[in-house]
């Protein structure tokens, strides 16, 4: 009489043991512990096994040590086609049937089906603009898709904000069906002001790629978005009593700064929303009892925005100052999302200041918050936060812990439902180039600069400070491991896209990548970046934030 199992892995082993006693394949018990386990193709054959992924990694090292494989590599190949995996090559499953005894196909027997029509994915979903794909996203509140001169319609009962009501637009789908050919659609929106300087190349050489005409068009259509949050518009004082049709308005245009700060990085959109933070303390106290808790959220969403704003233009004291409003606010409004978002950025805050300690405590607090939400996004999210800082403090395997926290929380998210507007710049994206922050942190360049390609080839290219980043970061990576001319491609892109969307703090990351290109100097490639870089920096009009002060205390809502 066998003993009962007690555990996972002593059932996964009995069954196996028990399949192949009655002659069942490899493949046939795959297809078992896939229907019984619930996971996919490519985790069932190795489980079947009875191997973890080191000793998979260990096996297929014995037999192909001139190609060496780590349990890193198991785990992405399994993980794919989800946002988080790296799609395997036919060598690689070829060699993985081998491992496991069976046929290529059997590897990717879960794979979709393309001959019916199916509801998205996960493992389908990629953002808004990020190139070509098998499936486009759902619409969803994120950069260049809220309406910014919408009428306020009410908002559902139920919502805690107006900002969380998904307002969603077709923009991008109609220009792009009317217009085909990218340089067409260029010159088509060439006349809204303050865009030409996208136009021009500053190296006046070579006329646009396809790839360029599209990156700069996503750029155009989000400041062609942002547009009409002027001054004459966003700063006016209310008029009249405070009701539910202006809450939900205030949060559309909170959302449209959001938006302008993407496109065309702080110093181009600060201004505005410090005037509408003004406003926005004669919204709260004006308010009735019944709608106070949504201005709250709005106001702590754009005292959010400032901060994030101010620490990007190296403000670290005013940053610290509308972090602290935020946090307020949140707890005003008892909104634990909000909460979490603000101590992830808090935490990120301290970070930056070289506190470690404070930024891990920040993190494990906004952690704590995201628990006491519904947000999938706000728990990705902070999980997100808290790598970021474990690795700046040199915890290796806390910070991989939680990056393993954000995937899996990732996973969970439905991208069919529209998210608050505050997470309309989160998505798959943005864990890749976390994971490639955090291995650049932790001093692993060339794990640092696969993470960032990852996550380039997923981005929205109207998010031109977080590509810049992500683009410079990689930079650094691949001047670490001696990649000159990637690195100098890098390098020039994310200075490219600063002369838009520029900042101090993206400023620090691309001088970090040169000062790592100093021993390369006499190459051509490098004299070349550096012609080009200051072509760029003549280029670039980012204002300065001049005697910004921040408000007294007397002056907070």
């Amino acid at each position: 009489m066998s003993r009962k199992p007690r555990s996972l892995k002593q059932i996964q082993a009995q069954l196996a043991d028990q399949m192949r006693a009655t002659d069942h394949s490899w493949a046939e018990i795959g297809r078992e512990f896939q229907r019984r386990f619930h996971v996919n193709a490519r985790v069932a054959l190795r489980q079947a096994r009875g191997w973890t992924q080191p000793e998979a990694a260990d096996r297929w090292t014995r037999r192909w040590p001139e190609d060496p494989k780590t349990f890193k590599n198991f785990s992405y190949w399994e993980a794919w086609p989800s946002s988080t995996g790296y799609a395997p090559s036919l060598e690689v499953l070829d060699r993985m049937a081998q491992l496991y005894e069976c046929s290529v196909a059997d590897l990717l027997s879960d794979s979709n089906d393309y001959g019916a029509q199916r509801h998205p994915a996960f493992s389908q979903v990629r953002e808004s603009g990020s190139g070509p794909g098998p499936l486009a996203p759902p619409p969803r509140a994120s950069a260049g898709s809220a309406p910014l001169t919408a009428a306020g319609a009410p908002v559902p009962a139920g919502f805690r904000s107006g900002i969380q009501s998904g307002v969603r637009s077709e923009a991008r789908s109609e220009v792009r069906s009317e217009v085909e050919d990218p340089e067409d659609l260029l010159s088509s929106v060439s006349s809204v002001p303050g865009i030409s300087s996208l136009m021009t190349m500053p190296d006046g050489g070579n006329s646009l790629s396809r790839r360029s005409a599209l990156l700069n068009l996503s750029s155009l259509i989000a400041v062609a978005a942002a547009a009409p949050v002027g001054a004459d518009r966003a700063m006016a004082a209310p008029a009249g009593r405070v009701d539910e049709a202006m809450v939900a308005n205030t949060g559309v245009i909170v959302g449209g700064l959001r938006q302008q700060n993407a496109a065309l990085g702080p110093s181009a959109t600060v201004q505005t929303g410090m005037a509408m933070r003004s406003m926005m303390e004669s919204v709260v106290k004006d308010a009735p009892n019944q709608l106070t808790g949504r201005a709250w959220v709005v106001y702590g969403d754009l005292a959010h925005l400032l901060g994030w704003m101010m620490f990007n233009m190296g403000q670290d004291k005013l940053a610290a100052f509308y972090y602290e409003d935020a946090r307020k606010a949140a707890y005003q409004a008892d909104d634990y999302e909000l909460a979490a978002n603000v101590l992830a950025a808090q935490a990120h805050l301290s970070m930056s200041a070289g506190d470690h300690q404070a930024a891990i405590d920040h993190a494990q607090a906004a952690e704590e918050a995201a628990r006491r939400t519904t947000s999938r996004h706000a728990r990705a999210y902070t999980a997100d936060m808290t790598a970021r800082v474990y690795a700046s403090a040199g915890q290796g395997a806390r910070s991989l812990a939680a990056l393993e926290r954000e995937r899996k929380q990732m996973q969970r998210i439905d991208w069919n439902e529209p998210a608050a507007e505050r997470w309309g710049f989160y998505g798959p994206s943005f864990y890749w180039a976390r994971e490639s922050e955090c291995h650049l942190l932790l001093g692993h360049p060339v794990e640092a600069a696969d993470a960032g390609v990852l996550a380039q080839a997923r981005f929205n290219p109207a998010y031109l400070h977080n590509n810049a980043m992500t683009m410079a970061r990689r930079a650094q990576a691949q001047a670490q491991f001696g990649d000159v001319p990637l690195a100098c491609q890098a390098l020039s892109e994310a200075a490219r896209m600063a002369t838009i969307a520029g900042s101090q703090r993206l400023g620090t990351e691309m001088k970090r990548a040169r000062d790592l290109l100093v021993p390369y100097q006499s190459e051509p490639v490098v004299q070349a970046l550096d012609v080009r870089m200051g072509r760029y920096r003549r280029q670039r009009g980012a204002a300065d934030l001049g005697g910004i002060r921040p408000p007294d205390a007397a002056e907070q809502a």
